[in-house]
């Protein structure tokens, strides 16, 4: 059986459309691994940076005014 010409360039294309698709699922994997490993990375230094470094003194209590002796 014969195709016309018209029907197999509509299949080339959809080859070429199923091809292009899944190379971009390919590549959007990859690009959410990565984003999931910095997440990953970012969640573990959140940790580290949680407790504070330099504790704060406590406010110092209001002094009288210089008329209140």
């Amino acid at each position: 059986m014969q195709i016309s010409e018209e029907l197999a360039a509509l299949i080339r294309r959809a080859e070429d459309a199923s091809l292009t698709a899944s190379r971009l699922l390919n590549e959007n994997k990859h690009w959410r691994d990565c984003v999931e490993r910095q997440l990953d990375h970012l969640l573990e230094l959140g940790v580290n940076f949680r407790t504070p470094a330099i504790s704060h003194r406590p406010a110092a209590p209001p002094r009288p005014a210089a008329g209140d002796k």
